[in-house]
């Protein structure tokens, strides 16, 4: 009988650990590069980049940027629909539907598009949450079905859903990511869709930038978010 080579043995567990570290690292690249599949970088400027993504009827944003804020005030901003329209590009219109908790809310927003185009209108089912770890906020909201009826001449959305992730950085800079999914409803012409992503979000960063120098997100303390 052959007896095991004594050297390969001892080697044997190194050698395992090594190639399991390989395929992980591998699986992850693999899996990272089908999550950016079809996401294009569209614009880069002011500190924020721009990336767009569209399959079919379905358009698909992301944007990255910083915040100079406390995670607090940025967790109310998030909260206080009555002033979405000073801060959200595009945005005529948002009202309150149910208060469930201090966290999660149910919201009614119009969305103003240029003529001769039909304004697009949702319910938005928000949930806030912060890792208690990390302390990064997430703020996400899904387009929901049966709160309030349709109006005339305003074309009702009911598949979107939107992230906020907000990470703690140096000092008072926030690392701010956004993401968006939706349905508009119809074809848009290339030109809309090139105005929104050109001006919107750019549009909207630095409304908020200039809405969180307001005195009323200056201290802001909430017992749900830790600092």
């Amino acid at each position: 009988m052959r007896k095991p080579n004594t050297a390969f043995c001892k080697y044997l567990p190194l050698f395992l650990l090594l190639f399991s570290a390989l395929f992980t690292t591998l699986f992850a690249q693999q899996h990272n590069a089908a999550e950016d599949d079809g996401w294009v970088l569209k614009k880069e400027k002011s500190g924020i980049k721009i990336y767009y993504r569209k399959t079919s009827d379905v358009h698909e944003l992301k944007l990255a940027t910083t915040l100079n804020a406390s995670l607090p005030a940025v967790a109310q901003m998030l909260d206080e629909v009555q002033y979405f329209p000073k801060w959200g590009y595009k945005i005529s219109e948002t009202r309150l539907v149910k208060r469930i908790s201090p966290t999660e809310m149910i919201y009614y927003a119009r969305v103003d598009f240029p003529w001769p185009l039909s304004d697009r209108d949702l319910v938005l089912h928000t949930k806030l949450h912060q890792d208690p770890e990390h302390r990064t906020i997430t703020s996400t909201s899904v387009a929901e079905s049966g709160h309030l009826p349709e109006y005339k001449g305003v074309v009702r959305m009911h598949k979107a859903n939107t992230k906020w992730t907000v990470r703690p950085g140096s000092g008072n800079n926030l690392q701010l990511e956004y993401y968006l999914y939706s349905d508009p409803g119809g074809s848009l012409p290339d030109w809309v869709v090139n105005l929104a992503l050109d001006m919107g979000p750019r549009e909207t960063i630095n409304r908020m930038r200039e809405t969180l120098k307001e005195p009323r997100y200056h201290n802001v303390k909430l017992a749900h978010i830790k600092e």
